[in-house]
């Protein structure tokens, strides 16, 4: 568990909203979004995920937590629910499919949206068009939407990352950071928990990745 910085807390009361949205599936929103709930939830904030997806997958996530970590709050949006601006994050797990429409009405100027995207070429294809769509809509001018990009479970130094990471340096949306392919990520979503929830030894080098995230969320 994180300790609590209240110096840090200080300075960042103000509701930060966050989308994790790519309509490919299968790329790893969820697990963007259940991993941001629980580090700054571990950190002492008040969070809520909202949950998009019928499916719900977040929820069933959360419905697993031991009560021994930090409490995230569910929203189940599939059932019409919705969070107040009482909390110091909302992060919202958007589900496959949801194109720029979802954000009509939710998203406002000042909020992140997180796009991850796996290294392969169906994936790539993907987020381009969902980023055309975007510019489009105007949705990073007008609508004042910072987006960034994570490639996600990455492998370094296969031909597919290097596709990705080449693809990225012509795209005008910035590469926050990069997650590596491992099996804490699955082992600790299978028991309602994050990286950030188990041992820091075992987790060192997967925390490290997330704080370029962490930081360019903070701006």
């Amino acid at each position: 568990m994180l300790a609590v910085d209240l110096d840090y807390w200080r300075y960042q009361r103000e509701m930060k909203q966050i989308f994790v949205a790519n309509p490919k599936g299968g790329c790893g929103k969820t697990t963007l979004a259940a991993q941001l709930s629980s580090c700054y939830a571990g950190r002492g904030a008040s969070v809520a995920l909202v949950d998009h997806d019928p499916q719900q997958s977040s929820a069933d996530w959360l419905r697993c937590r031991p009560k021994s970590c930090a409490g995230i709050v569910p929203i189940i949006a599939s059932r019409g629910e919705q969070a107040d601006d009482d909390y110091d994050y909302i992060i919202h797990d958007l589900p496959a499919a949801a194109g720029v429409e979802s954000l009509q009405g939710i998203a406002r100027s000042g909020d992140k949206l997180i796009i991850p995207m796996l290294p392969s070429p169906t994936d790539i294809k993907a987020g381009v068009r969902f980023l055309m769509s975007l510019n489009r809509n105007h949705w990073m001018e007008d609508a004042g939407l910072s987006v960034g990009l994570v490639a996600n479970r990455v492998k370094a130094n296969t031909n597919y990352f290097k596709v990705l990471d080449a693809f990225l340096n012509e795209v005008n949306v910035p590469l926050i950071t990069s997650i590596r392919d491992t099996q804490n990520y699955i082992k600790a979503m299978d028991s309602g928990v994050s990286v950030f929830d188990l041992p820091p030894s075992r987790v060192a080098k997967d925390v490290q990745q997330w704080q370029p995230l962490l930081d360019w969320i903070a701006e």
